[in-house]
């Protein structure tokens, strides 16, 4: 078929699947049924990972309730890796685009709930990360450079257009790093999702080996499934949640917990914040209260809400609460 591909648009079960010819060329197909590279995995490893990608796909399209109008693309990186985001583009439109950053091996489909109300009103790009969602999970890449890099080629992607960082969680500090890495040309805005970013007082850290980290070795995906179940304040459902277990489990469990292990000083997040002074919103639940009330005192252009009924999935559990922030954030940029 040549330069043309089937794509699925939408999340939707029901969404038709089309010949669309791609914006960009998509890394070269690696031959499987799904197209993702399994590098230097054993049999077991490759069929959990087929087992729980199954469920990735599954989730995707019974999500009819959160169904977009986007298109799925993938792009590949300067070390040729194939990664991949969801698209909605409203062509002509002054306003920037809502660049959905997702946590720690999360895939982007945990964002429908955005994409589906900003479907039509905003330009939204969802990204799925090296070695989560639909994008491929290669045994390198996995440092803090690496990942801005990844973000920066996906912008590249869009010479045109300016942008909002939209950051949850892990993604709070790649959006900061992007700003001190690459800069803050073409970016508007900085939207961060409960994570610190390095405000108020320093509270002494858990010294010697990390519990969940020793956890995470001993059973990963009855850990994982703890760990997702904690980030909702209510059950989202077997399908959703076998989906995010999919994009946890394809990372490999080593590079997973190299992402857990930026080694920057506290400080340099709060630095970037106010090096850059970009509008920015901050988003979070009651634990980053402290830190929230000091973003305020002390930037001139932030702005702060708390969701004190939410979780760590707050963007899920009070959805419309977290849209109408983002609208009113971004509506005046």
């Amino acid at each position: 078929m040549g330069r043309w591909r089937i794509i699925r648009h939408g999340c939707g079960g029901n969404k038709p699947y089309v010949l669309h010819q791609p914006r960009h060329q998509a890394a070269t197909h690696d031959g499987s049924e799904t197209g993702f590279k399994l590098h230097g995995m054993n049999l077991a490893t490759r069929i959990v990972i087929a087992l729980t990608m199954m469920s990735l796909f599954i989730g995707n399209a019974l999500a009819d309730d959160s169904a977009t109008s986007g298109i799925s693309r993938c792009f590949s990186t300067s070390d040729q890796v194939r990664l991949c985001y969801q698209e909605q583009l409203i062509e002509n439109h002054p306003s920037p685009i809502l660049v959905f950053i997702p946590g720690w091996t999360m895939p982007a489909s945990i964002w429908s709930k955005q994409l589906s109300f900003f479907a039509g009103k905003r330009s939204t790009i969802a990204f799925d990360p090296r070695g989560q969602g639909l994008s491929d999970a290669p045994q390198s890449g996995y440092s803090l450079e690496r990942r801005v890099q990844d973000i920066a080629e996906l912008l590249n992607q869009f010479p045109d257009r300016h942008f909002v960082l939209v950051g949850w969680s892990l993604g709070v500090l790649e959006s900061l790093a992007y700003l001190r890495q690459v800069g803050p040309d073409r970016i508007d805005g900085l939207i961060l999702v409960d994570n610190s970013i390095g405000e108020g007082t320093v509270t002494a850290g858990r010294k010697g080996k990390s519990p969940f980290f020793e956890a995470l070795r001993k059973n990963r995906a009855q850990t994982m499934r703890a760990f997702i179940a904690a980030m909702f304040r209510s059950p989202p459902g077997s399908e959703i949640t076998g989906s995010i277990l999919a994009s946890a489990m394809k990372t490999s469990l080593e590079n997973s917990l190299r992402l857990l292990s930026y080694p920057k000083p506290r400080s340099y997040w709060n630095d970037v914040l106010y090096e850059v002074a970009l509008p920015t919103l901050y988003l979070v639940t009651p634990k980053w209260q402290q830190q929230a009330n000091g973003l305020i005192a002390r930037h001139p252009n932030a702005k702060a809400k708390i969701f004190p009924h939410a979780k760590h999935a707050l963007f899920w559990d009070d959805a419309d609460q977290f849209n109408q922030a983002v609208e009113e954030f971004v509506a005046p940029l």
